[in-house]
């Protein structure tokens, strides 16, 4: 009800506080990462996606949101780690998995086109 009606801080503060009381609670850690995005707080999605991610390993969604939250705050190589483990355990065929493989494939190119512009500005050979 918070979140429908535009409390955002309130809605993250009592969400906080039920995965606080119930880790497990996927429904929150959810509606957290959904949060995040919404309020531009990649620090907060990726929270919440990491929590998802113990007990949803393989879920597309899941991956797709890490990589971005990562790529966000600029952890490169994390999420190259988080593309090469999805890369690995994708089941080629699944409509979501081949989605975010080619998503993975963009992001991949991205990542490597901000270091190699990192490397130029910073007067690496």
């Amino acid at each position: 009800m918070l979140l429908e009606s535009g409390d955002l801080d309130g809605a993250r503060k009592q969400l906080l506080e039920i995965v606080e009381r119930d880790p497990s609670s996927e429904r929150a850690w959810l509606l957290l990462v959904g949060l995040g995005f919404r309020t531009n707080d990649a620090n907060l999605s990726l929270q919440a996606l990491r929590q998802l991610e113990k007990t949803r390993p393989r879920d597309a969604f899941v991956v797709s949101g890490l990589v971005d939250c990562l790529i966000q705050l600029e952890r490169y190589g994390e999420a190259k780690e988080v593309i090469r483990a999805f890369s690995d355990a994708a089941v080629p065929g699944i409509p979501a998995h081949d989605t975010v493989l080619q998503e993975h494939r963009r992001a991949l190119q991205f990542i490597n086109d901000r270091l190699e512009a990192i490397d130029k500005s910073s007067g690496s050979p």
